[in-house]
């Protein structure tokens, strides 16, 4: 789930707006740093890539750590970053993709709205977009992927007896309760993610699984 979603401008760091749909508990300290820490690199190379007269194109930068993914977008048009914290088991291109939906909708929206910002620090007509932001991550649950199981035990068997599926993919079928994200099935089988990733396709190809 998505923990969280900031505006920040490029120029100075200043943050617009925050959206928030769950807390990060105690792990948050941790992760605010290490957040905040990445946001003030980015500024740094944006700062130093314009201060030499370089132009500075769209840029993303993920951050993967055992509790969370962050995610950072630089805009170059309004000159904002739109950032995004949320846990490990989300799919990464899915918060790539609405990170970047928001950001187009920002500027559509409120392009005249950040000039008075730069002219005033007046922040109160951005908060218009945490409803569109509610809306194009779904609450926050956008990027959530937990497969589901379609046969039963004894037919997923007899898939196995028949050598469509080797005794891996029975056990990662098994764990597709709609409760295991793909991370969390990685862990409990203690398999590296990326080979989860291909099983569940295979198994999803069958009929077997769905996402």
């Amino acid at each position: 789930m998505i923990y969280k979603v900031y505006l920040i401008d490029g120029d100075n760091g200043i943050s617009l707006l925050e959206s928030t749909f769950k807390e990060l508990k105690k792990i948050q300290d941790d992760i605010l740093t290490g957040f905040f820490k990445a946001i003030n690199t980015t500024i740094d190379v944006i700062q130093e890539a314009m201060s030499k007269g370089r132009r500075v194109n769209e840029m993303d930068r993920v951050l993967q750590s055992e509790d969370s993914i962050i995610f950072i977008h630089y805009h170059p048009l309004s000159r904002i970053l739109f950032c995004s914290i949320s846990d490990a088991d989300d799919e990464i291109l899915q918060i790539e993709e609405v990170v970047h939906k928001i950001a187009n909708r920002f500027w559509k929206k409120h392009q005249s709205d950040l000039k008075n910002f730069r002219a005033t620090t007046d922040k109160t007509r951005f908060h218009t977009l945490i409803a569109d932001i509610e809306n194009l991550t779904i609450g926050g649950r956008i990027a959530e992927v937990f497969p589901q199981l379609l046969v039963v035990k004894k037919v997923l068997e007899k898939v196995l007896s028949m050598g469509m599926i080797n005794s891996l993919d029975f056990q990662v079928a098994l764990q597709c309760t709609g409760k295991n994200s793909p991370l969390k099935i990685s862990r409990n089988l203690n398999k590296k993610r990326p080979e989860i990733n291909e099983i569940l396709k295979k198994l999803e190809e069958l009929d077997i699984i769905k996402f």
